[in-house]
């Protein structure tokens, strides 16, 4: 089901082939077909070969499509939720922030997710704050998220960071109306 207060949303078309390129390798093509038929108005936008990955494609189509994968692939919990952000944060990490060593290169990361989220979102601001061994996130006017498109992300914001080698524990999350607040316990890796 496509949520009314995302319909005005907009997500990257990388973001969204890294979601299908995710559900193919994980669940295979006969999942594809499923989730094609069931969004059929929206069919064009499975065709992998026509998505572009400057394009924008609507971002309700992508958080339903994250709910489908939850609910339907797995149990529709907040641990299975977890499970899917980070297979799909981990499928798209290349080198990005394998550098972080020391906290002012942490913080300097922090700053750049928060420059970059409008990479893949059209609306959303993320505000990082890490004071001693607690990274407080706070994504405001994100329109439409649920507590498991909020697990999701949240996930995969923990997988970043352990890719910097960052030891990082998602702790809470909590979602809003048109917010998502979480809050991550960090480990530096010790200086040399």
């Amino acid at each position: 089901m496509v949520r009314p207060m995302a319909e005005t949303l907009l997500v990257k078309g990388f973001a969204w082939l890294n979601l299908l390129h995710y559900v193919r390798e994980h669940f295979g093509e006969e999942t594809l077909k499923e989730l094609k038929a069931a969004f059929p108005s929206e069919a064009a936008h499975f065709d992998l070969a026509t998505v572009s990955p400057v394009s924008w494609v609507p971002g309700a189509l992508h958080l339903a499509v994250v709910e489908w994968v939850v609910t339907h692939r797995h149990d529709g919990t907040i641990t299975s939720a977890r499970a899917v952000g980070r297979g799909i944060a981990e499928r798209n990490l290349s080198g990005t922030y394998r550098s972080l060593s020391r906290l002012e290169d942490l913080k300097l990361a922090l700053t750049s997710t928060e420059r970059a989220f409008s990479q893949f979102y059209s609306q959303g601001k993320i505000k990082l704050t890490l004071a001693g061994q607690v990274l407080d996130a706070q994504l405001t006017d994100f329109p439409g998220p649920t507590p498991i498109f909020g697990n999701v992300l949240g996930a995969g914001m923990v997988a970043f960071l352990r890719a910097g080698h960052v030891d990082a524990t998602l702790t809470s999350v909590t979602v809003g109306p048109s917010s998502i607040s979480y809050q991550v316990k960090v480990a530096l890796p010790a200086t040399s």
